[in-house]
């Protein structure tokens, strides 16, 4: 649509008719960066595309959410129905909302109030209340079920080898990482390459919008100053900087963070995922172990969630980690934080979806095994 101001609602709506004329099955549309004040302009979006599944409001001006009515059922004779995906952020209303104490929950309601389809709000995935084209009683309309066609396992291991191993390692990091994290040297590769991303959303779960520890106002100033998160870091020279190479330094970062103790114990607080790959130019495999769970921080009580991906190669004869019996060292270490959001996401699926409704192949059928 180009930069500038669009405010000029005839000038819009000329061009929305030409557009439409031009591309009929239009699913995607971005008004980002154009200092949108007043959604009037775009009113007729669903009169002209009536197909639209995902729509970008990014970095506009838009100070109030009853903005939104005009797009939506509740001030649009033809509203956007089927959509899916919707980008606020950056706008002062959304911005305001999100600095609320309970502001991650009321901003997805303030949204679905007004499009009960959306799925994915901000980059972000949401529990939609109902499925596009649907008919919705508005703020009363219920969550959309989202079952899988199997019962979900709460952990996956290529095989009992790898599995063994992951859950050897795990134990032995997180007491390391919780009670003596100088004693890490010795499972780091000498290269070892580090990186902290922080996500700053707010958790929008079912769980998370009564769960005090997920409303808590938390501190992430000290993981902030080095988080990496690609999608607010920019700059090029910022994002080579944020990434920590070699043992020193790996070291030296993670130890400035704060104590912290992982609930090891009560396993269903973590959830892990582990397999193996091919190392280029090496007859050697890797195993990528992807881990997702929680920590409380020492002594603010904060509780995070995060995820923490190592990739792990056989530790050589001889070397540190061998010595003190660990089985692999790592070579890469990325860490990712958020805002609590429990752990009910990877428990074990009690009720699969009937049989019935499945159409898999023989192979999918095996992996679902």
């Amino acid at each position: 649509m180009g930069a500038g101001s669009l405010q000029d609602s005839k000038l819009f709506e000329a061009i929305l008719v030409l557009a439409a004329q031009l591309y009929t099955n239009v699913i995607t549309i971005s008004l980002a960066n154009n200092g949108l004040s007043s959604l009037r302009p775009v009113a007729n979006l669903g009169m002209h595309f009536p197909k639209l599944r995902n729509l970008s409001l990014m970095n506009n001006m838009i100070s109030d959410f009853r903005e939104l009515n005009c797009l939506s059922e509740s001030g649009s004779k033809v509203p956007l129905s089927n959509l899916s995906e919707l980008i606020l952020q950056g706008n002062p209303a959304s911005e305001a909302e999100l600095r609320q104490p309970n502001g991650g929950a009321s901003y997805v309601e303030k949204v679905q109030q007004r499009f009960p389809t959306v799925s994915r709000l901000d980059m972000n995935p949401v529990t939609p209340r109902a499925e596009p084209g649907q008919e919705t009683s508005g703020p009363s309309a219920q969550p959309v079920s989202r079952k899988l066609p199997f019962p979900t396992a709460q952990s996956f291991s290529e095989d009992a080898a790898v599995n063994e191993l992951a859950v050897a390692f795990l134990a032995g990091f997180f007491k390391l990482y919780d009670e003596n994290r100088s004693g890490l040297s010795d499972i780091y590769d000498s290269a070892a390459a580090f990186s902290l991303m922080v996500d700053t959303t707010h958790p929008t779960s079912e769980f998370a919008r009564t769960n005090p520890d997920s409303q808590k106002r938390v501190d992430l100033t000290t993981y902030i100053r080095i988080s990496r998160n690609l999608t607010r870091v920019k700059s090029q020279a910022r994002r080579i900087q944020a990434l920590v190479v070699g043992k020193a330094a790996v070291m030296q970062t993670i130890a400035q963070l704060p104590t912290t103790h992982h609930p090891v114990q009560d396993d269903k607080r973590f959830s892990f995922d582990a397999w193996r790959v091919d190392v280029a130019d090496s007859a050697q495999q890797a195993v990528v172990l992807a881990v997702h769970g929680e920590f409380t921080e020492q002594p603010s009580q904060n509780v995070l969630s995060f995820d923490r991906t190592f990739v792990l190669v056989p530790a050589p004869p001889g070397s540190p980690a061998a010595a003190i019996g660990s089985p692999c060292v790592v070579t890469n270490d990325q860490l990712t934080l958020r805002r609590y959001n429990g752990f009910h996401s990877w428990l074990p699926q009690t009720e699969p979806a009937p049989a019935h409704n499945l159409n898999l192949s023989p192979e999918q059928q095996e992996m679902a095994r």
